[in-house]
């Protein structure tokens, strides 16, 4: 018999929506710190690959950034 293994495709996006999260979280807190503009864009396209991880809608998107 051969093993099929079976992916729970959503339990990989959430872990990687998580990665995602953990790397703009420490983006953002640099940025904060420093107050560079770098550091920001740095944190911002962090927080545009959580979104793109997540799965979000450009809709979801916006209402966070509200």
């Amino acid at each position: 018999m051969i093993a099929v293994a079976v992916v729970d495709l959503q339990q990989v996006r959430d872990a990687r929506a998580e990665e995602a999260w953990a790397e703009y979280v420490r983006a953002k807190t640099r940025a904060d710190a420093t107050r560079t503009l770098r550091d920001m864009a740095v944190a911002v396209r962090a927080f545009d690959a959580f979104c793109r991880a997540a799965g979000l809608t450009d809709a979801e998107r916006e209402g966070m950034l509200r």
